[in-house]
């Protein structure tokens, strides 16, 4: 017999909950992502550099739902409401003028997550016996990140395809996308021929909607726009750093888990260094301060 589903909380019944949770903590936190309660808690209360703790984290399902409760919020108790960069950041596109609206530089909240400490002490915990100096070499590490370069090129084409052929399938491709399983009983490993099979695969599609000149137009220009933009921070976290970084801990003995248990567990490791502008508009909006997004 079918089970009925979990029952959810609409976007309007979702703001709501704030009310009740306004005596109990010094800020309400507006995130887009269902399901993701518990790893923004323990990410965003690790921050904190108070005594005072956030006590629930708000879900809204979706970026425009925060967006649009962030511009109708009124209330004197301190929020603060996050939002990804998605594909935008390719565009230095970012929503602007909105009272305490956080946009992530990075493509989205997860690939802060990308995080060699964190994949240290999971590796750790999981062993029991292994040394936190011996659990990943510099030559290991580098080989994890070689080919985020590659990778940042794909989103390139995606974020132009977006531009050319919106309706056209990008992101969604996903990690399974750009993996060959080379032996029955290794991991999968990433294929530099998919990726660029893949990259090819898109260009040709968007060549054909508008032509060669003015696919090669707009794919420079954004290449040249985001020249700044670091590979960890231009690749999906959500839909390819995770799921690569899953596979590596998992090679280093790291029992398999779900998205969300491997998400919460790097929240508790990770490095802070890369989520400071986060770390201090968070603390300066429960201090009584507000700030402007730009």
């Amino acid at each position: 017999m079918a089970l009925d589903p979990i029952p959810s909380w609409s976007s309007a019944a979702s703001e709501s909950i704030g009310l009740f949770y306004r005596k109990l903590q010094p800020i309400e936190v507006y995130v887009e992502d269902s399901n993701s309660e518990a790893f923004y808690f323990e990410l965003l209360n690790r921050m904190i550099t108070n005594d005072k703790k956030i006590r629930k984290i708000i879900p809204l399902h979706g970026r425009t739902h925060v967006i649009r409760h962030c511009e109708n919020y009124q209330h004197a108790t301190p929020a603060l409401f996050l939002i990804d960069g998605d594909l935008d950041i390719f565009f230095a596109k970012r929503e602007l003028g909105k009272t305490n609206l956080f946009q992530h530089k990075a493509y989205c909240i997860e690939n802060y997550l990308f995080c060699k400490q964190a994949a240290r002490e999971l590796i750790v915990d999981a062993s029991g016996i292994t040394l936190r100096e011996n659990a990943i070499t510099e030559q290991e590490w580098n080989t994890v990140l070689t080919p985020l370069t590659q990778l940042k090129e794909l989103f390139i084409t995606f974020a132009a395809a977006r531009s050319v052929h919106p309706e056209l399938k990008t992101v969604s491709h996903g990690f399974a996308s750009i993996i060959t399983q080379k032996f029955r009983k290794q991991a999968p490993v990433i294929d530099d021929n998919k990726i660029a099979d893949l990259d090819r695969a898109i260009t040709l599609e968007c060549i054909q909607k508008v032509g060669q000149q003015a696919w090669d137009r707009v794919r420079q220009d954004i290449a040249n726009n985001s020249s700044a933009i670091p590979p960890i921070d231009g690749v999906s976290g959500k839909d390819f750093l995770l799921p690569m970084l899953d596979h590596f801990i998992r090679s280093k003995g790291c029992g398999s888990s779900s998205t969300h248990s491997l998400m919460f567990k790097l929240a508790k490791y990770c490095s802070l260094d890369r989520l400071q502008d986060l770390q201090k508009a968070l603390n300066d909006v429960i201090s009584g301060s507000n700030f402007v997004s730009h």
